[in-house]
This record gives C-alpha cells, structure tokens and sequence, in this order.
C-alpha cells in the first residue's frame, strides 16, 4: 500500500507515519479515489497535534490535506468525509486544521466551507522530511494559521 500512495521514495515514510496513527487509533488515514487511482489524502487526527489549541477547543484535526487534481472537489470530499467522523461516529464538538500563511487557495476553500480563524495565537507547525529509510532530510518550522468549524 505504501508504494502505492508514494510515487517518491521519501514519501514514504511520511506515509507509513500516517498509517501508524491508524493502527494506534490516534486517528483515520483517509485516501481518495477515482477510477481505480489515489487522487488524495489526508489524516484526520482524533486531538490536534497543538497543544495551545487542545488547551482551548480539543477539536478532531485534519492533517496533510492533499488533492493531486486540483479544482475537481476532490479536497473538498475529503474534508466532508473528515467532518462526517468527527462529527458522527467520534462526537466531536469540532474540527480544525492548521493552513500556512501563504496558503491562500487552501485557506480560500476552507472558509469557503465554513472554518474560521482560530481565537488564539498564530501557531508554528514543525515537522521533519524524512528519507524512505528514517533519517531527517530537513526539519521546518512554518507559520500557520489555525481555522475552526464547530459542529
């Protein structure tokens, strides 16, 4: 399955990562599909990964979101299928997701569907790019502004 999702060898890793946050029930890996090909992706975690945001809300947060045709609904299914688990089968009073500063398409269709800022302080995502086999490429540390939608 993984080299399936990953057309680059350091892709996946990343991928196991998500994978693992499955089989730990720490959240869904969710995975589109459209005539037999995986046209997105993305985790949706059971509590934010920020700890300021789960000191304030603990909403069910959306990971990664990635849509490799772009313009075709596919982020926004993904997203409905996320808020469809939140919401429903974990009860969850909201769902978040963190959007990089220089996002504005992403940020577009997000508010488009109904999230809005965050109350509290612009947050820095920090995530490590990995090789196939483990070892740290790069470590990043961005900005992001984090968006809401209650339920």
């Amino acid at each position: 399955m993984v080299g399936a999702l990953a057309r680059e060898p350091a892709a996946q890793h990343h991928i196991r990562g998500r994978w693992d946050v499955q089989q730990s029930d720490g959240g869904v890996y969710l995975i589109a599909e459209r005539d037999g090909e995986i046209v997105g992706q993305t985790v949706l975690l059971r509590r934010s990964k920020y700890g300021e945001v789960r000191a304030d809300v603990d909403p069910a947060e959306i990971n990664g979101l990635q849509a490799y045709v772009r313009r075709q609904g596919i982020g926004t299914a993904i997203i409905r299928a996320a808020e469809a688990i939140a919401a429903g089968e974990w009860n969850r009073s909201a769902i978040g997701l963190a959007v990089g500063l220089d996002n504005d398409p992403a940020r577009a269709l997000y508010e488009r569907l109904g999230y809005e800022p965050w109350s509290g302080p612009q947050l820095l995502d920090h995530w490590t790019e990995q090789a196939a086999d483990g070892s740290v490429v790069r470590t990043h540390s961005d900005p992001c502004q984090y968006l809401l939608k209650p339920f």
